[in-house]
């Protein structure tokens, strides 16, 4: 069984502000620093007309069960496919678990004012007898530790 975490922030900024700031190099590469990777690359940039997809790589310390281990590296890559047209993303994330672990999402842009309200989505399947559900929960509240620190790359590149 699959856990999911929505969310929903404002952002001082138009949506259009606000899909620049999330396609950018420098927004990636501060997002992901900031949520504790030690190297970021953007890669693989096509654009077909309103499509956008692109992969972001990166390089964490390994993490188990009892915390962060500094001897160890794993490297992950998160394709984002974007529908600039509607303002709209979807993204999957491949790592050393992908046999075990499915780590999914989806982004939505839309107009609120003056500025955007900019809609996360993550799902989370861990298929591991037992404990597979524990574990999820486990991934989400990690996630969630992080989210102001999320909210703020946000709203710190918008404002650029």
């Amino acid at each position: 069984m699959a856990k999911s975490h929505e969310t929903t922030i404002r952002v001082a900024a138009s949506p259009d502000r606000l899909v620049e700031v999330l396609t950018s190099d420098d927004y990636h590469v501060a997002r992901d620093t900031v949520q504790g990777a030690i190297t970021v690359e953007v890669k693989g940039r096509s654009r077909d007309g309103a499509r956008l997809v692109y992969e972001v790589h990166s390089t964490r310390y390994a993490r188990g069960l009892t915390g962060v281990d500094r001897s160890k590296t794993e490297a992950s890559v998160a394709t984002y496919t974007w529908d600039l047209d509607a303002r709209a993303a979807t993204w999957v994330h491949r790592g050393p678990h992908d046999e075990r672990a499915q780590v999914n999402g989806t982004i939505a842009i839309e107009p609120d004012g003056d500025g955007s309200l900019l809609h996360d989505a993550l799902h989370v399947t861990i298929r591991v007898p037992l404990i597979g559900g524990k574990i999820e929960s486990l991934v989400v509240s990690e996630l969630k530790k992080g989210f102001e620190k999320y909210v703020k790359v946000v709203r710190d590149h918008a404002e650029r």
